[in-house]
């Protein structure tokens, strides 16, 4: 049996999730956002690519949220791309927050159990 862990947008499944709020002028790009475990419940390690796109160039920080949150990298850059090796578990998270604290996104997971044939 293998987990899946899959991103979640708003709407359900996206390939690629692109999540974007105009009154924020922030959007955002996660690839891969497919990680597969060997086992249900265990933790899942994988790179994935994270492209922020700042039209207002205000200051944004991306989080990690599992028990508690992790701050992986806050920026200005207009137009920033960045590569991150993540251990996740199926209750993970990534938060994109603005300067006052307040998230503009969250890019979630949920686990998908499936078995192979």
């Amino acid at each position: 049996m293998r987990v899946l862990l899959t991103c979640l947008g708003i709407v359900g499944c996206v390939l690629p999730s692109v999540i974007k709020a105009e009154e924020h002028h922030l959007s955002w790009l996660i690839q891969p956002n497919v990680c597969v475990a060997e086992r249900a419940n265990e933790p899942c390690t994988f790179t994935l690519s994270v492209e922020v796109h700042n039209n207002k160039q205000q200051t944004y920080c991306v989080y990690l949220s599992q028990l508690s949150e992790q701050r992986l990298f806050c920026s200005t850059q207009r137009q920033l791309q960045r590569k991150l090796s993540l251990t996740i578990d199926n209750k993970a998270s990534l938060l994109l927050k603005n300067s006052l604290g307040a998230v503009s996104y969250t890019h979630l997971r949920a686990h998908e159990t499936r078995h192979d044939l």
